[in-house]
Order: structure tokens, then sequence, then C-alpha cells
């Protein structure tokens, strides 16, 4: 799908879980009143938003019975209804009326995500999220549209023409 919502926005004074607000300046930093603790690992220009999604969440769920809240997992936009599974690197998204993001990697799970479950960090590898460095500036709110608006192409297929 390349449509969505932004179901919950998020952010902390550091660590987990993120904590839902209504609005944010998304700008190449981050989101305005995020912070994260160890900047060696979190955050930055090119980490500068993570994602992940509600489906994401429902399949920890309901394939290891792991239950979180959307936040949980140290996440700044909580997304429904796209397949961040689909998306790679370079696929920009529009979050409401004129925030553009560009998804730079695959979220490398984080140790402290064992304070959920044991196992999780080794659980969501490879269906972590992204993260994403922000093209265009711009205020965001949960309830708002998140649109693929750029997809990088797929180099195998210009093999196989």
């Amino acid at each position: 799908m390349s449509r969505g919502t932004l179901t919950q926005l998020s952010v902390s004074q550091g660590g987990m879980p993120k904590l839902p607000v209504d609005s944010a300046r998304v700008h190449a930093d981050g989101v305005d009143g995020d912070r994260q603790c160890d900047r060696r690992h979190h955050g930055g220009p090119d980490r500068a938003v993570c994602l992940f999604s509600e489906e994401l969440y429902g399949w920890l769920r309901a394939e290891y019975g792991i239950d979180l809240k959307n936040g949980s997992v140290g996440e700044n936009f909580t997304t429904r209804g796209i397949d961040l599974n689909a998306m790679g690197v370079g696929d920009q998204l529009r979050v409401g009326e004129s925030c553009t993001i560009e998804i730079t990697a695959v979220r490398i799970p984080c140790g402290n995500l064992r304070k959920w479950h044991k196992d999780l960090k080794q659980i969501i590898e490879g269906h972590s999220g992204w993260v994403a460095k922000v093209v265009t500036e711009g205020e965001v709110r949960s309830g708002d549209a998140v649109e693929l608006v750029a997809r990088v192409s797929d180099p195998c297929a210009e093999e196989a023409s």
C-alpha cells in the first residue's frame, strides 16, 4: 500500500517508550521534544525519525504473544495502512501537508528492547522498522496521511530489461 495514516507521533527525553504528542515540528535533527541519550547509535541527520507500524505490533502479538503499545519500541512515527516492510532505502514518504522523509536504513534493534521481552531484539531483526532523514521540514500531527511519494527503482528490474 502506498498510503496510510500516522496513528501516533511520539517523543521521549531518552529511552523507551516514547510517549504520544498531538503534533510536533519535524526537522533535520529530528522531532521537536525528542531526545536520544546514546547519540552514537541513535538519532543524527540520517536517523532523524524512526518508523514502526501498527501492523508490526499486530504481528508481534499474533506470532509471539508480545503485546506492546505504540511508541514502545522507540519509534517517532507509528503508521497504519502503509507496508513498511515493502519500503526501501531512498523511498520518500510525505507525512501531513509538508513534511517529507527519506528512508535511510532498516532500523537496527536496540538491546534495550529486552526490557519488554527477553527475545524481542532478535525477534524484530529485519522487521524492526526504518530510520529516515528529513528532506522537507514540517509540522506533523497524529492522524495525518502518510503517502509514498517517491520509490527508488529496483536495480534488478533494470537488469531484466
